[in-house]
């Protein structure tokens, strides 16, 4: 399913009604326990959720013809579940998270990686990507300001032309198409994909942006 990245003030659609920790909390250091996380590194049914959202996200790098041998930059990579799916599609992955205890588990698996803020993508001496990627992130950054300047930074940090594909959550349409909105105006075009719309449980939204 595709949107008009255009907001609509008139337009509600759906809200998810269900309570998460990002809404509850609204800072992972306060979830993300180390109790927390080392139950996510044991999870087998969490890698392999991750996994699967990794392969879509594959598809469409390859769609956008980016393949075997591209640089990629991991938003939120987590202990290595996704990194792991790129890594072995041949990509040439780097990967930034805020928990330092996620971090030290993608250490392990030997990859390049940063205990960072993607809000600090600007700041961060790093080289340029093709295409940056991120699933199951997003969500936690709710400020506006704070959307902007994850669009800014993973607008400097790619090269020209490059793209962008985020798995998120978020909490309604409005919020989807608000941040969409967002990526938007910071010099990005592109689209919302949104796989099993209708069903609550397996809907994965992305959104599919090029650098302009």
């Amino acid at each position: 399913m595709k949107y008009n990245l255009k907001k609509s003030k008139h337009e509600i659609g759906w809200v998810v009604k269900n309570s998460r920790p990002e809404e509850e909390l609204g800072d992972p250091n306060l979830y993300y326990s180390d109790e927390v996380v080392e139950k996510y590194c044991k999870s087998g049914g969490m890698r392999r959720a991750q996994e699967k959202i990794a392969i879509r996200v594959i598809e469409l790098l390859k769609e956008k013809g980016i393949g075997e041998g591209s640089s990629i930059l991991d938003l939120g990579c987590g202990p290595g579940y996704t990194m792991e799916i790129y890594y072995d599609e041949g990509y040439e992955v780097t990967g930034i998270d805020l928990m330092a205890n996620m971090i030290e588990n993608a250490k392990t698996k030997g990859f390049k990686v940063f205990n960072e803020d993607m809000r600090n993508l600007k700041k961060l001496k790093l080289k340029k990507f093709d295409a940056v990627v991120s699933v199951s992130a997003l969500q936690w950054i709710k400020k506006p300001e704070d959307i902007e300047k994850v669009a800014e930074g993973i607008h400097f940090i790619l090269k020209e032309k490059g793209n962008m594909i985020i798995q998120f959550y978020p909490k309604s349409e409005e919020e989807l198409k608000d941040i969409a909105h967002i990526f938007a105006t910071k010099g990005f075009k592109g689209k919302i994909i949104i796989d099993s719309p209708e069903r609550l449980k397996n809907r994965l939204i992305f959104l599919v942006m090029n650098k302009e």
